[in-house]
């Protein structure tokens, strides 16, 4: 019977919390300026999925960077990964009145992916899909986060917001060339987003 056994997937609930709460603030940031550059700015997804390539693990290379990216847009699509598979995984539906700020849950759903590939990267053993069901009943440090983050809930974050502006222009050789190269990756996001739809 011992086969059978599963490994235990263990979640730090603070480092969970602290890397939705990083990602609700730079969510916010990119969306910003999606909003200063774009008459008509583009849905949460963009941004988000924008920001989830960011904090991606880095020792994801090559095809499982793809594999990773391709799952990310498919959740924002679908919600679901593995369409037709055996080990097909569908995001259950959030709980009416359960989340403070609904129009957030693009976010929370990516977010999820995210998390389970970055665990997934710190072993060997198991598949991101298989740290979905433990991420599926730890959503509520996930959402926190993320509320915590986008909304900037505290002076610390309110300090972050600004501070994340200015790198990202001046990482990318001042304001213009920025601007310039965020409307491209977002306007692109956006037709990998309607085209796996």
């Amino acid at each position: 019977m011992e086969e059978n056994k599963r490994p235990m997937v263990d979640i730090d609930q603070p480092t969970l919390y602290n890397m939705s709460s990083a990602l609700g603030l730079m969510v916010r940031v990119i969306e910003d300026w999606d909003k200063e550059l774009f008459e008509l700015p583009h849905s949460v997804h963009v941004p988000t999925l924008l920001v989830t390539a960011l904090l991606l693990d880095k020792s994801l290379g090559g095809g499982l960077f793809q594999a990773a990216w391709i799952s990310l847009v498919e959740v924002a699509a679908k919600r679901k990964i593995l369409e037709g598979k055996e080990n097909e995984v569908t995001w259950p539906e959030w709980e009416e009145g359960s989340l403070r700020h609904p129009e957030l849950s693009p976010v929370y759903d990516i977010a999820l992916m995210l998390h389970a590939w970055n665990l997934a990267a710190k072993q060997d053993e198991l598949p991101p899909e298989m740290f979905l069901g433990p991420l599926f009943s730890c959503a509520g440090t996930v959402v926190e986060g993320i509320d915590r983050g986008y909304f900037m809930e505290d002076e610390n974050v309110k300090k972050t917001y600004q501070e994340q502006r200015h790198m990202l222009t001046e990482g990318h050789g001042g304001e213009e060339e920025f601007k310039k190269s965020l409307m491209n990756q977002l306007a692109s996001i956006e037709q990998t987003l309607n085209s796996m739809k």
